[in-house]
């Protein structure tokens, strides 16, 4: 009992230590489904019926499935950005797909961290990561979806997957793996298990984890994303998310609750000596810097889920990663920089036309035209999205649109010739 208040005033303390943002949202998300979808429980014991039938009632080395070689996936980054600093670049997107890789396939140099007690059991999971380079429709992609967006910050409640809630729609899931990249509020990431609606199935997570002032959970290590597809490949907390809880395998040691911080030396808890807590885990929440392990038993099974009949076998018929001779159309960019709307054209002699497509909420609101003494020479209120503007009564010069809406402002420049 002593044990167990010692435990609940230490997480507790973590908590408040952590309560502005937390190491992974995806418990609370999942409690959240169960809540809102009644039919999901049954789902998730079908996938999970079909774990065991598949790798024993508790997985362990030794089951080793009928699926050999390394799984290839085909992953598609959905990066919504409000700001520039979100819109995360490619090279920065590489640096996280080879931490995936690295961690995945054992190829981490801070192996040698690995306790002598776990070393038996640390895997490579033989799984890998490459971003798309076919989209759904058979062309050509880099694998990243670039997208302004009006919404400014997001939470875990899967509206960024979605254009009607200025998100971006997922791509078929049982072809990809759907990753957004935007900034997300109250947690640094989280995912779905399998057994959800296609349209959500992926992982969320924030622009702030490729930033090089996140500390020490950064991306030179990249972590947090490999903790998050963890769960998307059916791997669950080493403390089952409970005191002392269930993870479903037999070579993760049970624990108390999540372990914070760097620790070191042997922590023993729920009756799990000599050996204690395996906190290096990448399903424990230590900082990036003191991860280094998946087991065999987390191997097999997350790579149940790829068996024929599986929720993942899909994956490994995706085209995603053919090399396709169509190139996607250039689509005009239209979306604003950092809130300026774009003039088209420009300069222009007659009309010009301003684009609100990014986001519809501008209707209705006021739109003025100044010019460069700040007088007031134009007023509109805009009515579409894609607004005309008559010019041609205004002298030659440079004029300034500017707009405002719940304390959101644009501006922009135009010349009349």
């Amino acid at each position: 009992m002593i044990l167990r208040i010692i435990v609940s005033i230490g997480l507790v303390f973590s908590v408040l230590k952590g309560a502005t943002q937390q190491r992974c949202g995806t418990a609370e998300y999942f409690k959240q489904q169960l809540s809102d979808d009644p039919t999901y429980r049954q789902r998730l014991d079908e996938v999970e019926n079909f774990t065991r039938q598949k790798t024993g009632t508790e997985n362990t080395a030794q089951r080793t499935g009928s699926l050999q070689g390394v799984i290839k996936i085909p992953v598609v980054f959905h990066v919504l950005y409000h700001l520039p600093e979100e819109n995360i670049t490619a090279a920065a997107i590489q640096q996280q797909i080879d931490a995936l890789n690295r961690d995945f396939r054992k190829r981490n140099n801070d192996t040698v961290n690995t306790p002598a007690a776990f070393k038996s059991v640390a895997a490579d999971m033989e799984i890998e990561f490459y971003p798309a380079t076919m989209d759904p429709q058979g062309r050509s992609t880099s694998g990243i979806v670039r997208k302004y967006t009006p919404v400014t910050q997001w939470y875990a409640d899967d509206k960024m997957k979605f254009t009607s809630g200025y998100g971006d729609d997922a791509w078929d899931s049982r072809s990809y793996l759907n990753i957004w990249i935007c900034n997300l509020k109250s947690a640094f990431g989280y995912s779905n298990f399998p057994g959800v609606d296609n349209k959500i199935d992926g992982i969320v997570i924030a622009s702030v984890v490729f930033s090089t002032t996140y500390g020490s959970v950064n991306p030179v290590y990249g972590r947090t994303l490999v903790h998050e597809v963890g769960h998307w490949l059916n791997l669950r907390h080493l403390w089952g998310d409970t005191y002392c809880g269930d993870d479903y395998i037999s070579d993760t040691p049970k624990q108390a609750g999540y372990t914070p911080d760097c620790p070191s030396g042997i922590r023993i808890s729920c009756g799990n000596s000599p050996a204690g807590d395996m906190y290096m885990n990448f399903m424990d929440f230590t900082d990036d810097r003191c991860m280094n392990l998946f087991t065999l038993g987390q191997k097999q099974r997350a790579r149940a889920l790829f068996e024929p009949g599986g929720p993942r076998n899909s994956l490994l018929s995706s085209k995603g990663l053919n090399i396709s001779t169509i190139q996607a159309a250039e689509v005009p960019d239209f979306y604003p920089q950092w809130l300026h709307a774009q003039v088209y054209p420009n300069p222009a002699t007659s009309s010009i036309n301003i684009y609100f497509e990014y986001d519809e909420r501008w209707l209705g609101k006021e739109l003025l035209v100044v010019d460069m003494t700040g007088r007031v020479v134009i007023k509109k209120i805009i009515n579409s999205k894609i607004q005309n503007i008559d010019i041609s009564r205004l002298p030659a010069g440079v004029y300034f649109i500017r707009a405002e809406k719940d304390g959101e402002k644009i501006i922009s420049r135009f010349v009349r010739l």
